[in-house]
């Protein structure tokens, strides 16, 4: 079976070994590099993917899809349109849904790169720092996994995860319908839609 890592920015990504994550082909997204470059790389963020130009041109990706209206800045980028509605695309390079959260979009990306099982890795699902969803903070933050992921004076947005589940239904129902599955391997978090496993046994 075809088998990939879609691999979040939670705090939980901080215990996981990058030789496990170097066992199987990677998907990941918006500052992962900090710890790990997946092989397809993916930014989308109109807040941020701007500020990061320089440090996505290093890296050293089979695939950087990124944000259509950045992604001349960045040579060899694949340029991406996200579009908002409940949905999931067959064909990213001409559209993806944004389901409030870019892991949504690297599960439409792997499905039409041929995945079969999808692991999810360091998606928390929920936010560690005080605050309402959808309020914006600036400074460190205590929700990723590494505490240089925001600078002192960066201001970032607390997500309202619930909007995000109504996608990964439908990504269950997709991959499940096409004999495919999406299995949940964070450590912790509050992710319930997809079933666990433990990624220590992979």
């Amino acid at each position: 079976m075809k088998t990939c890592l879609i691999i979040g920015n939670g705090p939980s990504l901080a215990n996981v070994p990058n030789e496990f994550l170097e066992r199987f082909p990677t998907f990941g997204s918006n500052r992962v590099y900090l710890k790990f470059t997946p092989d397809y790389y993916s930014y989308l963020d109109k807040h941020f993917v701007g500020k990061n130009i320089e440090e996505i041109k290093k890296l050293d990706c089979k695939a950087k899809y990124i944000r259509r209206e950045y992604a001349s800045k960045v040579p060899g980028a694949i340029p991406m349109l996200q579009v908002g509605g409940l949905g999931f695309s067959f064909d990213p390079l001409d559209f993806v849904y944004g389901g409030y959260t870019i892991t949504y979009t690297n599960l439409q990306l792997a499905y039409w790169h041929g995945f079969e099982r999808v692991g999810l890795i360091g998606v928390d699902h929920e936010y560690k720092d005080a605050g309402d969803p959808l309020t914006w903070h600036t400074g460190k933050d205590k929700s990723h996994f590494s505490k240089d992921y925001y600078a002192e004076d960066e201001t970032w947005l607390i997500n309202d995860f619930s909007n995000t589940e109504p996608f990964y239904k439908l990504a269950r129902r997709v991959y499940e319908r096409d004999g495919r599955g999406i299995v949940n391997l964070t450590d912790g978090g509050a992710l319930e839609i997809f079933e666990r496993e433990d990624w220590r046994d992979w």
